[in-house]
């Protein structure tokens, strides 16, 4: 796990820097940018929603492709044909789409808005822009991920994307840009991104050669239209989440949605800085061991990432009566939609590296029923609580949350059916029991009422301690009772090099 530890290392610099740069943007600047306005907001959100969305089903599982079948290339020669192949798929695929949306026209893109729809109008070409680039992005980023440069990657999509659009919105609250050229520039950021990531292939001697259809074409697309629904949809279903909740409250209600999940998404930090190296890893292992052999690696990834993000929804929720009193006033009251968001984190995170052994072994082909159900499920829940009962945001919220935790039942379930592995050990319950009994107690802890005249930083400072104590005690906790053994053997490295 040496490799992991370093590369998670960086990442995590970079995923916090880009972190520290959203929560900036996220809750101070675009909240007063977009007062009264907020459905501006909310296109820019519906338009990386959407474009998201998109390039997950036009990729067609070419990037979990270049993972799987670059490393067993024999020669450079033919890993360059075969990048060249799972680049030509989807690239064939966006044409054939922006041949069919420009025949349909733009008017179904109004129907986006619950309301009128009218920022919607005339935007189909920055829809397919936007779909575009998060293809390039998909592709490169697993081709950087192949040759173990995950690092560049993280640093391009959350401090360079994340960063130009906190000085875009900078100097859209000062009033010194129309939305139109703002909105024109912030489309600009996305095609710099790409030629970032495209430099830094390049540096690397990434370059697609001619490909070899007919040995490839089949394996590959057989293998991609199962990958499809892997990972992407996890991806998609949260971006349905956000597309649902625009298409029946409106563009104005998805800035509050917005807000809320971003808060939730510091849980996912540990997640989104060891998942590219764990799953390079686990696919050579795989390859090389079979997935009956992962069941140590399961289990310890498992439960290094129920540490990690429990750990930190405690703190956010044990923080979170505190920091509601320093949040805009139209952004307060949405604990239980960050507690409901979190925890769809902290269950993907609860299964380990299950979803990336299933889409490594020769059993890939069972990732499509389920995911197509976790896919289908996103859209019946959010109509069920959304539409049916009327519970607005809160019912998107809590539609994130069962399906994920279903999504990891089922998964957890096909795992010992498959393979006869399953994440859970004597760790992982310690520290999902530890979790919940802190995260009942802090329920009961409410602010004093002195802290409603104690002004915004001070009760900020306010929600950091009260979150750092229950995080604190969840992960001390946890390490005392010999749940986090790799942070001892960390420790005991340093202090014999001292």
């Amino acid at each position: 796990m040496g490799i992991v530890a370093k590369q998670s290392a960086r990442n995590t610099v970079a995923l916090s820097t880009g972190f520290l740069l959203g929560a900036i943007n996220t809750t101070y600047v675009l909240p007063a940018a977009f007062e009264g306005f907020e459905e501006g907001w909310g296109l820019l959100r519906i338009l990386t929603a959407w474009g998201t969305i998109l390039a997950q089903i036009l990729a067609l599982g070419t990037p979990n492709g270049i993972l799987r079948f670059l490393p067993k290339a024999e020669t450079p020669e033919r890993e360059a044909s075969m990048l060249g192949a799972l680049c030509t798929i989807p690239a064939v695929l966006f044409a054939a789409v922006g041949v069919a949306f420009s025949l349909l026209g733009q008017d179904w893109l109004v129907s986006l808005d619950a309301d009128s729809g009218y920022l919607l109008q005339d935007r189909m070409a920055a829809f397919l822009f936007m779909a575009g680039a998060y293809l390039a992005l998909l592709l490169l980023k697993s081709a950087l991920t192949h040759r173990m440069r995950t690092v560049t990657v993280t640093v391009v999509q959350e401090v360079w994307l994340k960063g130009s659009y906190l000085a875009l919105a900078v100097v859209y609250l000062q009033g010194w840009m129309p939305f139109d050229t703002f909105f024109r520039w912030f489309l600009y950021t996305y095609a710099a991104a790409v030629a970032m990531l495209l430099l830094g292939a390049w540096s690397v001697k990434l370059r697609p050669a001619q490909p070899q259809f007919r040995k490839d074409i089949k394996p590959f697309l057989e293998y991609g239209l199962y990958a499809l629904w892997n990972d992407g949809s996890r991806v998609i279903a949260k971006n349905l989440d956000v597309v649902m909740v625009g298409a029946l409250l409106g563009l104005a209600v998805v800035p509050k949605y917005t807000f809320a999940f971003f808060i939730a998404t510091v849980v996912a930090l540990p997640l989104r800085a060891m998942t590219p190296i764990l799953r390079a890893l686990t696919s050579k292992a795989v390859s090389e061991l079979g997935p009956e052999q992962s069941q140590g690696e399961l289990q310890q990834a498992a439960r290094v990432q129920l540490i990690a993000t429990s750990t930190l929804l405690t703190a956010i929720w044990a923080g979170m009566p505190a920091l509601d009193l320093a949040l805009p006033e139209a952004y307060r009251g949405l604990q239980w939609v960050i507690l409901a968001v979190g925890l769809s984190y902290v269950a993907q995170s609860a299964g380990g590296t299950a979803g990336a052994i299933l889409q490594f072994s020769n059993r890939f082909r069972w990732a499509m029923p389920v995911n197509l159900g976790f896919v289908l499920m996103t859209v019946v829940t959010n109509l069920f609580f959304i539409k049916g009962r009327n519970m607005g945001v809160e019912g998107a919220a809590l539609a994130t949350a069962l399906t994920a935790l279903l999504n990891f039942g089922v998964r957890t379930t096909l795992m010992w059916r498959l393979f006869r592995i399953h994440p859970f050990s004597g760790g992982w319950w310690v520290v999902a029991g530890l979790a919940a009994m802190v995260g009942l107690a802090a329920s009961f802890l409410s602010v004093p009422t002195e802290a409603l005249g104690w002004g915004k930083v001070w009760n900020v400072a306010h929600a950091v301690v009260r979150g750092g104590l229950a995080g604190g005690l969840v992960l001390g906790t946890s390490w005392a009772l010999g749940a986090l053994p790799e942070l001892t053997t960390e420790m005991q490295k340093r202090l014999s090099k001292n």
